[in-house]
Formats: C-alpha cells, sequence, structure tokens
C-alpha cells in the first residue's frame, strides 16, 4: 500500500479482474472498503458492498461488511441491524479481536442511542465482548478501551470510564495514520462521560426534589386531617352535651373520641406516615372506643 500513493484504482481494477483469483480479489475488496471507511465515504461504502455481495456474501466477514453499511444509514434499526449482522459475525469467527470488538462497539453505540434504561444483562453482555477482545488482543489496540470506557460510563462507573479512555490515548500509536482522528474521538469520549455524570446528578436531584415534594404533600393532607378530625370532634362534643347527659354523655364522648383517633391513624396510613406513628393512634383510639363500650358505669360516677 505505501509503494502506491493512490492504491484506489488498483485495488478497484483487481477486484474487476474476473480472471483473477477470488481471494486475491476479496482482499482487494477488503482493503477497498477500509480505506472507504477510513475516509468515511459512506454511501460509496454501501454501494460497494451491495455491489459485491452477491458473489462474496458467504464470506464469514461479509457480515462485518454488512454491519458496518447498516450502521451509516444512522437510524435506531439500522443499527439494531448492525448489531445483529455483527453477532453473525462473530458466531462465524469467535477468536478474531477485531470481528468481538465491532460488536461490542456497535452494540454500546445502540445502547447509547436509547432513551430509556436498559437491563444490566446487556450492559453485561456488551463488557464481555469488549474484554474478549482485549484479550485476545492482548491489550494492545487503544481504541477497544475506549469502547469498555463507554459501556463503563452506561453503567454509572464514571471514574472508571475515565481511566479506561485514558489508557486509550496511552496506548494510541503516535505514529499511526489515525492517531489524530481517535485522539479526537477519545476526547469526545471524555465530554460525553462528564455529561452523562453531569446528567445522572441531575436526575438524582430532580428524584430527591419529587421525593421531598411527595412528602410535603403527605404532610399538608395529614395537617388537613388532624384539622377536620378537631373539627368533627368539636361539632361531635357540642351536639353530644345538648342531647346527652351524665355516664351517657361521658360514654359517647369516649367512642367518639376513639373514631376520631382510628380514622385519623388510617387516614395517615394512606398519605405514607409510619407505621408505628399510626399504630400508636389506631390503638389508642379503639381503647377509647373500648372503654366507652366496656367500661362499667361504676367506674365514671
Amino acid at each position: 500500500m505505501e509503494a502506491h500513493p493512490e492504491p484506489e484504482p488498483a485495488l478497484r481494477a483487481i477486484l474487476d479482474d474476473q480472471g483473477a483469483r477470488a481471494r486475491t480479489r476479496f482482499a482487494a475488496l477488503y482493503a477497498l472498503l477500509l480505506r472507504l471507511r477510513r475516509e468515511e465515504r459512506h454511501a460509496e461504502y454501501a454501494a460497494v458492498v451491495r455491489e459485491h455481495e452477491a458473489e462474496f456474501g458467504s464470506e464469514p466477514y461479509f457480515h462485518t461488511f454488512r454491519a458496518i453499511a447498516a450502521r451509516t444509514r444512522g437510524d435506531l434499526a439500522s443499527l439494531r441491524s448492525a448489531v445483529e449482522y455483527s453477532r453473525h459475525a462473530v458466531a462465524a469467527m469467535p477468536d478474531v479481536p477485531a470481528v468481538v470488538h465491532q460488536l461490542a462497539a456497535f452494540w454500546v453505540e445502540y445502547l447509547e442511542r436509547l432513551e430509556t434504561p436498559q437491563r444490566t444483562h446487556d450492559f453485561d453482555e456488551v463488557e464481555r465482548h469488549v474484554d474478549r477482545a482485549i484479550s485476545l488482543s492482548q491489550g494492545r489496540v487503544a481504541h477497544y478501551f475506549e469502547t469498555k470506557g463507554r459501556v463503563l460510563a452506561l453503567r454509572g462507573e464514571f471514574e472508571a470510564a475515565r481511566s479506561a479512555v485514558a489508557q486509550a490515548i496511552e496506548l494510541e500509536p503516535r505514529a499511526s495514520r489515525d492517531y489524530l482522528r481517535r485522539l479526537t474521538q477519545y476526547q469526545a469520549t471524555r465530554v460525553r462521560i462528564d455529561l452523562m455524570q453531569e446528567r445522572a446528578r441531575w436526575a438524582q436531584a430532580h428524584e430527591r426534589f419529587r421525593t421531598e415534594l411527595a412528602e410535603f404533600k403527605a404532610q399538608q393532607l395529614q395537617l388537613l386531617g388532624l384539622l377536620a378530625a378537631v373539627v368533627a370532634f368539636i361539632a361531635t362534643a357540642g351536639n353530644i352535651a345538648s342531647q346527652a347527659g351524665g355516664i351517657y354523655g361521658i360514654r359517647l364522648m369516649l367512642v367518639a373520641s376513639g373514631a376520631v383517633g382510628v380514622v385519623f391513624g388510617t387516614f395517615s396510613l394512606v398519605n405514607n406516615s409510619r407505621v408505628r406513628r399510626v399504630a400508636v393512634a389506631v390503638v389508642f383510639g379503639c381503647a377509647l372506643i373500648g372503654a366507652g363500650i366496656f367500661v362499667p358505669a361504676s367506674w365514671m360516677s
């Protein structure tokens, strides 16, 4: 490749040469697609994949080409298709680190695009594939660690995510032709991690505010319930005082007081009050009702 300043015409010529060996032509296809992807010529990439799918579609590596072409379409459904194509590639080539990493990278990108929280199982699967790719490559490929950092960020492990990205920056070869592009990508991932952490903090603060607001509403309802109970007790006491007297009046007052206590306690339970406090109110109310009904009249005289 280095002997030819512009290798693309030569690669296309080999690919179009029907007299060349199939393996040689497929190698030219691989190199051409790699160049198109590196230069982000997505439309041309997809066109070349479609053009040669009938001939080379049975090659295990072709699943990776389909996955990349699907990802470049940009929508969420296509990204999901890219994940599925990558699964097929991993099933066919489970020991190729680049193939395993492609599945992890596309999967984590899909999870990042989703608005709803995902199952922990998905994160476990992605991280397992990233770790396997790192292991197969003996930890020598820098951008695998950047993918691991993205997975950790989705888990909420932001410090570990930053550490993984820092490791990717340290491992990236300075002499590589992709160094500047990769470095820009890693810095963008760092910024994304910072934003995700701030969003998580905001979500926690928002949830805490909602909890406090719900507790405040419950307290206000309890105060209103207490006020209603006091008003009911005063009205009942006045009614009893005007219509009954002596022992019967005392009994009615005890029963009414107990009933008010039980109702208020039950009302507090509905509004998420502490069970112990509610139990005390209910027990005390029941005791007053019992006293009003069962205490001998001689004890009240």
